[in-house]
């Protein structure tokens, strides 16, 4: 069981270095690809398609069997994946801060472990200010969907990269820390937006960014300015989340049990890396310390993060914590699913709480 949990926890914390390709492609047409079906790709929406490295656009379904579901392609899609067998869904529908149709900006966040990249985008007149922050085993572009809804508003925001994601600075061990640490990184985006003009900050996590933001709204020298939390599919509490996984695979759950003692023990570096607190990144056990509105997004379906923990930590917290569930949207890919009814939500959510753009008197 020891050597399990220690094969869990190390895919837990490690980045990974190669994508599981999980979709069958089964023919390839001129505006169209019919992929055998399965429980994500035959989700309406739009979305994109790892193939190998690279990010492609997937359209909407237009064509099912029972076997098989046929989406629009454009041509730049199709001619990515001709020959190929084998893709991977993602929620990365907008690939490059330029499709925003917003004034953006490539800065530097100096973190505690050097220069990390970030794209600012939007109007930087204002003085409410969105700092992004994107889940595990992805990037800053993950969190590009997300920013429409502010930009109508008039707030920038400001996609982050931190430690260990591929393209901030890695730390000494190279490993995730579960938000742990990385709240430190966007701690250093916070005083980026402060130095150019906020007044208010307004963070939004996704998956474990959510955990990070989570994290980031007890522990950050700046939380007097943090006015407002949203959060897509958020890691409230991993104990659900290690079951979940656990489950997936098909393993006991008492191997959660085990995994977490790993984690915060010093063995932790059998699995290559520093041990952890999960009591401290549990947001339901430190619910009494949140101050901000916090809007909670999450699907019933996630599939990769349940939605239990948003669930126990709204109730926890019904006084500041506005959650609305969601069906059909699997993890993170909400957006992708209803972008109207997306970009709505949260709107009306910061309209009801004055979090609106402002100017500097």
């Amino acid at each position: 069981m020891t050597v399990v949990s220690t094969v869990m926890v190390h895919q837990l914390i490690t980045p990974p270095k190669k994508r599981r390709e999980d979709l069958t492609i089964l023919e390839v047409g001129d505006d169209r690809v019919t992929f055998a079906r399965d429980a994500e790709i035959g989700v309406p929406g739009r979305y994109g398609l790892w193939v190998g490295d690279s990010v492609v656009k997937l359209g909407g379904i237009v064509q099912e069997t029972l076997g098989t579901v046929t989406r629009a392609a454009p041509a730049q899609t199709v001619a990515a994946i001709r020959g190929r067998r084998h893709a991977a869904l993602s929620g990365n529908w907008l690939l490059e801060p330029e499709e925003l149709d917003e004034p953006f900006e490539e800065v530097l966040v100096q973190t505690p472990l050097g220069p990390a990249p970030a794209w600012v985008v939007g109007d930087q007149g204002a003085d409410t200010w969105c700092i992004q922050v994107h889940g595990r085993a992805t990037t800053r572009r993950e969190v590009l969907r997300g920013i429409p809804a502010f930009a109508k508003r008039g707030i920038p925001c400001v996609a982050i990269s931190y430690r260990n994601d591929g393209e901030a600075p890695r730390s000494k061990d190279g490993r995730y820390r579960l938000g742990f640490d990385e709240w430190h990184d966007v701690d250093a985006a916070i005083e980026v937006a402060l130095s150019r003009g906020a007044k208010r900050i307004i963070v939004m996590g996704w998956s474990m960014g959510g955990a990070i933001a989570l994290k980031l709204a007890r522990k950050s020298k700046f939380r007097r300015k943090i006015a407002g939390i949203v959060l897509d599919s958020p890691v409230a509490r991993w104990a659900p989340t290690l079951k979940l996984q656990t489950g997936a695979l098909g393993l006991p759950v008492s191997l959660v049990h085990t995994a977490t003692r790993l984690l915060e023990s010093p063995a932790a570096k059998l699995a290559g890396g520093e041990a952890l607190r999960l009591d401290d990144l549990d947001s339901v056990r430190h619910a009494a310390a949140y101050t901000a509105p916090i809007l909670l997004l999450h699907s019933v379906d996630d599939g990769f993060v349940p939605p239990e923990g948003s669930r126990e930590f709204a109730q926890a917290r019904p006084d500041i914590v506005e959650y609305r569930e969601w069906h059909t949207a699997l993890h993170t890919k909400l957006w992708n699913l209803d972008p109207e009814r997306y970009e709505q939500e949260i709107g009306e959510w910061l309209d009801a709480h004055g979090l609106t753009a402002g100017r500097p008197e």
